[in-house]
């Protein structure tokens, strides 16, 4: 046997080795590159806008005339709201309640629980109807806080009854005094 042509035979083989091995290679990649699976699908999201918000009847009401030194329940006013609840109505969406007090313009502090000279008192407290007296009272302050929380996670367009109690001062200004109360309506989320 020729070792000449042994040699070339052996190169040959590798060659065809290396090149057969080169295309299984090339193959392959050109399988994995050409085929693609690729399956869709979708999710449809829809979003209903929604509204804060808190109607109170009735706006206002009259105390009536009381001495320094007591203190009278809005449920027992004369008028619309004589032995009725204040009603508060939320929007859309499930909301909490803030209640607040205000100073006036003429009784400069507003206490939580002790009135003074030109110093009173006002309290909020709810009912489970229009026509239940509160059954006790929470002093307002001047802030939206924790204390001051009027109702949590009020039903989409649900109420809440409650009612108003004012200690006046012991002493102090005589003339007629506007106690503003506010509601703060927020999204319970």
């Amino acid at each position: 046997m020729n070792l000449k042509n042994l040699s070339y035979k052996n190169v040959k083989i590798n060659t065809m080795k290396s090149l057969l091995a080169t295309i299984c290679i090339l193959g392959i990649v050109g399988m994995m590159i050409g085929t693609t699976a690729e399956a869709l699908d979708y999710v449809t999201a829809t979003v209903t806008i929604g509204t804060v918000s808190v109607t109170v009847v009735p706006t206002s009401f009259d105390y009536g005339t009381i001495p320094f030194s007591d203190s009278k329940e809005s449920f027992d006013t004369a008028g619309d709201l004589s032995g009725k609840n204040i009603k508060a109505t939320v929007g859309t969406l499930v909301t909490d309640l803030d209640i607040k007090g205000a100073v006036t313009a003429g009784w400069t502090t507003l206490h939580a629980t002790a009135p003074g000279v030109n110093t009173y008192v006002h309290k909020f407290g709810t009912s489970t109807n229009e026509t239940t007296r509160p059954s006790s009272y929470t002093g307002l302050t001047t802030s939206f806080d924790d204390a001051d929380k009027l109702a949590a996670a009020v039903a989409s367009e649900g109420s809440v009854w409650f009612g108003l109690n004012i200690y006046t001062p012991t002493s102090g200004v005589t003339a007629q005094q506007s106690a503003v109360v506010t509601l703060l309506a927020t999204w319970h989320e």
